[in-house]
C-alpha cells in the first residue's frame, strides 16, 4: 500500500506545471492503461480496429498513388476532340 501512495505522489508531483495540452496526453495514457488492465477484451478489440483502419488507410494511399500514375498522361494520350 505504501508503494501505491508513493507512486501516486510521484505522478501528482510530475504533472504539476504541465500545459493543458500535455495534461490531455497524460489523461489519454491513463485511460489507455486502465482499459488495457481492467478491460483486456475491449482493449484487444479496439487495438485490432485501430490496426485495421491504419492498414486500410495505407492501402487507400497506395491505390490512390497507383491511379495517379496510371492516369498521369491520360489527357495527352487520349485528347478530347
Amino acid at each position: 500500500m505504501n508503494n501505491t501512495l508513493a507512486y501516486q505522489q510521484l505522478i501528482f508531483e510530475g504533472i504539476k506545471g504541465l500545459s493543458p495540452e500535455v495534461l490531455v496526453e497524460v489523461v489519454d495514457f491513463i485511460y489507455f492503461v486502465r482499459k488495457r488492465t481492467f478491460q483486456p477484451a475491449a482493449f484487444e478489440e479496439e487495438l485490432r480496429t485501430v490496426l485495421l483502419d491504419t492498414e486500410l488507410r495505407g492501402l487507400s494511399r497506395d491505390e490512390e498513388s497507383h491511379l495517379e500514375k496510371e492516369f498521369e498522361d491520360y489527357d495527352k494520350l487520349y485528347p478530347r476532340e
